[in-house]
């Protein structure tokens, strides 16, 4: 039996490994703060700048996926779940069964706090167990065939960020789910394992960049449901903001959609903004960064909208984690 701090142990030093084959993604805190610094030295453009952000975001990712397929690797996650351990009066198995497995989930949240839970499947989609245990008793429904990360990885074997969804645990939080595959020896999956991620991580994340008072930064998903936001005043993680779905039908989405990224004039909440889009792909899914600035804030004596063709740099403070 391998011991929590070994275990530990070989998640952290494979991620090192894995990393170095990943050299366009960086998962390191000083990488970070050295896009913050390349951010404000250099006079880049506005899309410049959110491929800066977005280069951030995904590593933040990759950093919790390849957590996740490296534990999938281990012999506890390959050891197929035991269906007979399964009791229905708590939606999968008890707290002291198959406790190997709940013990590298707990590792896993312990030394990744952006994950929210860890859950581990079976192939046909039903739960095996959930963590925190009290979660797994609050959950309202035991089977997730019918999620997109469930369907995407059954389908491809390959690891997916999902779309925004809306918790099947009686929190009912907006969250996404990273899940990949457990594959055995003779390349058969056996499982799925999975993390979720609570969205207050990205508003947190986006809230650190110090915008001007007429801009507002937003991640959405490809269905345009928002991720994360930098107005302290609007929270990604509440059912509330999953039902809004204000973004879904701006003429920017649809572009980053086909592709497309660049700035353009439209409406949105009423007033004429400009908004910079950039999407970037994510583990099989899209991602969609708008930078939205308000056409007629009054700001600087103006009431126009910032001219991309001026090379204007998006200017904010930079903050400590």
């Amino acid at each position: 039996m391998l011991k929590l701090s070994f275990l530990f142990g070989i998640i952290t030093i494979s991620i090192i490994l894995f990393s170095a084959n990943l050299p366009s993604i960086s998962i390191y805190a000083q990488d970070i703060q050295y896009y913050y610094n390349n951010i404000n030295e250099n006079n880049s453009s506005l899309l410049n700048d959110l491929e800066n952000i977005k280069n951030i975001l995904e590593s933040k990712v990759a950093k919790l996926a390849t957590a996740l397929q490296i534990a999938s690797n281990l012999p506890q996650i390959l050891q197929p779940p035991n269906i007979n351990l399964v009791d229905p009066k708590v939606n999968g198995i008890p707290e002291d069964a198959d406790i190997e497995k709940r013990k590298i989930a707990k590792i896993l949240m312990d030394q990744f706090k952006e994950f929210n839970s860890i859950l581990y499947y079976f192939n046909n989609g039903d739960i095996y167990f959930f963590e925190p245990f009290q979660d797994q008793l609050n959950l309202t429904a035991t089977n997730f065939s019918f999620r997109d990360y469930y369907q995407v990885v059954n389908q491809t074997k390959k690891t997916y960020v999902s779309d925004a969804i809306i918790s099947k645990a009686t929190t009912g939080r907006n969250l996404a789910v990273i899940a990949t595959p457990v594959i055995n020896k003779d390349n058969n999956m056996t499982a799925i394992l999975s993390g979720t991620i609570n969205f207050n991580n990205y508003d947190e994340f986006l809230q650190t960049l110090n915008l001007q008072n007429n801009t507002r930064l937003v991640l959405v998903d490809k269905n345009g449901v928002k991720i994360g936001d930098s107005n302290e005043n609007e929270t990604s993680a509440s059912k509330e903001s999953f039902e809004k779905k204000q973004f879904s039908n701006l003429t920017s989405v649809k572009l980053a959609l086909k592709g497309k990224s660049g700035s353009i004039e439209e409406k949105f909440d009423g007033k004429e903004s400009q908004i910079t889009f950039l999407p970037y792909d994510l583990f099989q899914n899209k991602r969609i960064l708008l930078l939205i600035q308000d056409c007629n804030s009054g700001v600087n004596n103006s009431n126009k909208c910032i001219d991309n063709n001026n090379n204007k740099e998006l200017h904010y403070l930079t903050r400590m984690f």
